[in-house]
């Protein structure tokens, strides 16, 4: 192969091993380059460039993700004597599996990391570009909704939303990049 080497699939999901590795996915720069390896394998250089930041400092996100087995060297080639790594995403989607993060952490510590989710959307929320008093995206929706749901359409509506999801989740060509985030879960704890 002379020293190039390829691994370019990606699974569709995989579970986020621990609680480590969902601090270190849930933080807004390492989502966000999480994100544009889904599409495509990206170098270093290629990554730093898209997000408008230094390359030095985008090596730290990336040896994180790589420990946590959220991404990994998709392919290496030499060039001008060194070695060139592209990482791609692991999956997709990462699913946060609360009985395999059980053993380490409480379910309060789970519902706090994933809560932090929501904390740095409601940060880019609150960041996003506006001109005067004018918001540029005339798209902007946000809701709270609150519904009784018996198990059969609960799970119907989970699986409605995340096959939603993965409809729309082929990045366009050109277009506007978007952020979408929902948090689904039951309000009030079920009677045992």
């Amino acid at each position: 192969m002379n020293g190039h080497m390829v691994m370019n699939e990606i699974l569709n999901t995989a579970p986020v091993q621990n609680l480590e590795a969902l601090r270190t996915l849930v933080d807004g720069q390492r989502h966000r380059i999480v994100t544009l390896l889904v599409d495509e394998a990206l170098t270093a250089t290629e990554l730093a460039e898209r997000l408008g930041i230094a390359r030095t400092r985008l090596y730290y996100h990336l040896s994180l993700l790589e420990q946590h087995a959220l991404i990994r060297v998709a392919e290496t080639r030499v060039v001008s004597g060194i070695v060139e790594r592209r990482y791609r995403a692991v999956a997709r989607t990462f699913r946060v599996d609360r009985a395999l993060l059980a053993s380490e952490a409480t379910e309060a510590e789970v519902s706090h990391v994933q809560a932090s989710i929501l904390d740095a959307v409601a940060s880019d929320l609150r960041n996003r570009t506006v001109v005067g008093e004018r918001s540029l995206d005339s798209d902007l929706l946000v809701s709270r909704t609150f519904l009784r749901l018996n198990d059969e359409r609960r799970s119907e509506l989970r699986s409605r939303l995340m096959a939603l999801v993965e409809e729309y989740r082929d990045a366009d060509d050109v277009g506007t990049e978007m952020e979408l985030a929902f948090a689904f879960f039951a309000s009030e704890a079920k009677a045992q």
